[in-house]
């Protein structure tokens, strides 16, 4: 294969790692979000029952028990809407364009010389293909916040190595 050939699998190759970079970013961002949301929402609620229950049983007036009631509707919602299950979803979406990123990075980086081109070929095609199943199979990642949080993080090198920095 010519070197023209070679180095267009190369850019592709450095293109998902890229590409999983900042999917793998904005999957742990939405994931951190929703995990301290699962948390809240099951703590607060907990202690809303537990303070309006200990009024009750000390004789507190009637309004407490909606409070009570209020706090286990919360509780229900927290059941139903699964914030934990969504949260592992997007940690899982991020391990995986993880894994991913560092495919990518090592075959351009240090495999592809011990390789055919051929073979070259073959395994840059299936990585752009796992990254576009990944993509369809994974959480959506709509969070704009997300998005420009992760950018600016990527931005500011914190995903590269410290050997490659300048700064040693």
């Amino acid at each position: 294969m010519d070197d023209s050939r070679v180095e267009s699998l190369v850019n592709e190759c450095k293109q998902i790692q890229e590409d999983s970079t900042y999917s793998a970013e904005v999957h742990y961002i939405i994931a951190g979000k929703l995990a301290k949301k699962a948390f809240w929402y099951k703590l607060i609620p907990a202690c809303i029952t537990v303070f309006s229950a200990y009024k009750l049983l000390t004789g507190s007036q009637s309004w407490v028990a909606w409070i009570t009631l209020l706090s286990g509707l919360v509780t229900i919602m927290n059941v139903f809407m699964e914030p934990e299950k969504r949260a592992r979803g997007h940690q899982f979406a991020a391990k995986s364009f993880t894994v991913l990123k560092h495919e990518a990075r090592s075959l351009h980086e240090s495999f592809k010389d011990f390789i055919s081109d051929d073979e070259f070929y073959h395994t840059v095609k299936r990585l752009r293909e796992k990254y576009n199943m990944l993509a369809q199979l994974t959480p959506p990642t709509d969070d704009k916040d997300a998005w420009e949080e992760a950018r600016k993080r990527i931005k500011a090198g914190v995903h590269k190595a410290d050997f490659r920095s300048e700064d040693k």
